[in-house]
């Protein structure tokens, strides 16, 4: 388990070990700031459960880059939240100003784009859920302003919501007859650049993969993916100058 309180981890007996790990100190654009959890290795579970804490997160993208390269290829990212009045009372200081000021609907929308602004097409079989008892789904349809008024924190049961999604397949080798491919999913955790720039840039890169002569231009080519970042920023600049 990671989580900022000890004790509270210790408590549970579903975890068998734990790590104190603060989610909001990150790298930008490469992950939560942790040796504990860079030690865990990249691919190494199948699921990661995320429960009642993105709600806290200043920087969701980071949280989600690194819990995407913690998961094996095909595993499972499952984010269960409750609705925002259900420990307001607590928390809501703690609560992030995004998180604060949008209803629960719109954080099923906002929890599903913190998984494709980590790693875009690096996450498949997106789905968001509404898990609330039945008795808080039919107090929300039918209550008035009135009810909502008369009734007190234990007369109506918390919602509930899930987000999730499955890690993609990376591709391990370059298959010539899907240059664009293997191009793409190299590209899946590149920061900075935008999905409709990636669009652009695969089918170029791999017209230019296909002209070199010798198989050590096409993988120092390769080996230069980190690079595109830098290239795209300095890019962007000019075009702001220009």
């Amino acid at each position: 388990g990671v989580g900022a309180v000890k004790s509270q981890m210790e408590a549970n007996p579903s975890i068998t070990e734990s790590y104190v790990v603060d989610l909001n100190d990150v790298v930008e654009d490469e992950g939560v700031k942790s040796e504990e959890l860079a030690d865990l290795g990249r691919d190494t579970f199948d699921a990661v459960i995320m429960a009642n804490t993105i709600d806290f997160l200043i920087n969701p993208r980071e949280v989600f880059k690194s819990s995407w390269r913690a998961l094996k290829p095909g595993g499972i990212m499952i984010v269960p939240f409750l609705a925002k009045d259900a420990y307001a009372e607590k928390f809501d200081e703690a609560f992030t100003k995004q998180w604060r000021d949008m209803t629960d609907d719109q954080h099923m929308w906002v929890g599903g784009s913190f998984f494709q602004f980590s790693a875009g097409e690096g996450w498949e079989g997106l789905k968001g859920f509404d898990i609330s008892p039945e008795d808080a789904k039919q107090l929300g349809a039918e209550e008035s302003v009135l009810d909502k008024l008369k009734q007190t924190d234990k007369d109506l049961p918390p919602g509930a919501y899930v987000v999730q999604a499955r890690k993609n397949f990376e591709a391990e080798e370059v298959d010539e007859s899907d240059l664009e491919g293997y191009i793409k999913s190299k590209m899946w955790m590149l920061p900075t650049l935008e999905d409709r720039d990636k669009k652009l840039v695969v089918p170029r890169l791999a017209r230019a993969y296909e002209a070199l002569d010798t198989q050590e231009e096409k993988e120092r080519m390769l080996g230069h993916f980190d690079s595109l970042p830098k290239i795209y920023a300095s890019l962007i600049k000019m075009d702001q100058f220009a």
